[in-house]
């Protein structure tokens, strides 16, 4: 595996022989001043971390986690990587895209979800990247658990739970927390009072939040809630298992209290990929003021979370800085795709297209 030394390696030097992993993003992700929002909302200093340009092939959190966990499928020697989630779900897009890049066949167990364009899209982006996708309509859970026990059995299959989010896809925020500081120390950046973020899997947030108490940042992370996988208390368990993973290769990794996480249930509406008029609305904002892309399942809803809170603590918080973690992949694929025919896809899920 690469031995090129990320922010993470530095911090704790005896991870690197011990610890699985690759390079597949671009890093350091830019940290960037929303200054027309910033002026809408009345806020004094608010920035964006631009995650959805992780890659040039495929952007968002999800490359961040895969660096280490297909590292590891590498190692151990797979040469097929299986995840599961919803028809759109951008987790098996990026295992797809990520796999092609190190010769993994990538494989995928898919259930029902609200169907949007963005569901259509990663569909075929499925296919443009030859993902084995197996699906099972009308979110039979028996069934759908009856195949991925089956798939298992075989054991040629790496498997990944939803979204990556075991202690060493955690890591990959961990070691984002400390690039974050890097930033900070270069003077890119001033430390920020509050970071928001979507928590779905949790991943991303567990790892924020143990990386943020490692490298002595005192910002509150407000995860807002876009799925009802985790919750609080998982959330913060799925931080103390990362630490303990890192404690196991280096003794000098410190105990930290995980007391960092505000957890923000307001804005998640009738369920996952279930767009709300707050996300809708705040999508429409930051395109008209700072010509950015989100989506309505994970970055709206976040985004009109931080919307709802400067609103509701403008006096109190004028003077602090706000970080948005952006999650969302920002590469245009609308060019390429054009040239997919979605009948090239299993006939299960042919009806997306046609309803």
């Amino acid at each position: 595996m690469s031995k090129t030394i990320i922010p993470l390696f530095k911090q704790f030097e005896n991870l690197i022989d011990n610890v699985p992993w690759v390079e597949l993003i671009d890093h350091d992700t830019p940290i960037e001043r929303l200054s027309n929002l910033e002026r809408e909302l009345g806020l004094d200093s608010l920035w964006v971390k631009r995650d959805d340009k992780t890659s040039q092939v495929y952007g968002g959190n999800k490359p961040r986690k895969l660096e280490f966990i297909l590292a590891d499928a590498k190692r151990k020697g797979y040469d097929s990587v299986m995840t599961r989630g919803g028809v759109g779900s951008n987790f098996c897009v990026a295992n797809a895209v990520m796999c092609s890049k190190l010769g993994l066949q990538p494989v995928a167990a898919l259930v029902d979800q609200p169907i949007n364009p963005v569901v259509k899209k990663n569909l075929l982006i499925n296919l443009l990247y030859k993902n084995e996708l197996y699906y099972i309509r009308k979110g039979n859970r028996v069934k759908w658990l009856k195949l991925w026990m089956k798939l298992k059995r075989r054991n040629i299959y790496y498997m990944l739970t939803p979204g990556g989010s075991v202690p060493l896809g955690t890591l990959a925020f961990v070691n984002a927390a400390v690039e974050l500081k890097e930033q900070i120390d270069k003077n890119e950046f001033t430390e920020p009072d509050y970071i928001f973020v979507a928590c779905g899997s949790a991943g991303t947030v567990a790892g924020l939040a143990l990386g943020l108490k490692l490298v002595g940042i005192k910002a509150k992370i407000v995860a807002v809630q876009v799925s009802s996988f985790i919750g609080y208390e998982g959330t913060v368990k799925l931080a103390y298992d990362t630490r303990n993973m890192m404690f196991e290769y280096d003794k000098s990794v410190p105990e930290v209290k995980i007391d960092n996480i505000i957890y923000e249930t307001d804005y998640f509406g009738e369920g996952y990929a279930k767009p709300t008029k707050e996300g809708l609305e705040a999508i429409e904002l930051i395109k008209k003021t700072q010509n950015m892309e989100l989506e309505s399942t994970y970055t709206g809803k976040t985004l009109a979370a931080l919307i709802g809170f400067a609103n509701k603590k403008h006096n109190s918080i004028t003077e602090k800085t706000i970080l948005f973690w952006n999650t969302f992949n920002s590469r245009d694929f609308s060019e390429v795709l054009k040239k997919m025919n979605y009948k090239d896809l299993p006939k299960n899920l042919h009806w997306i297209f046609e309803k």
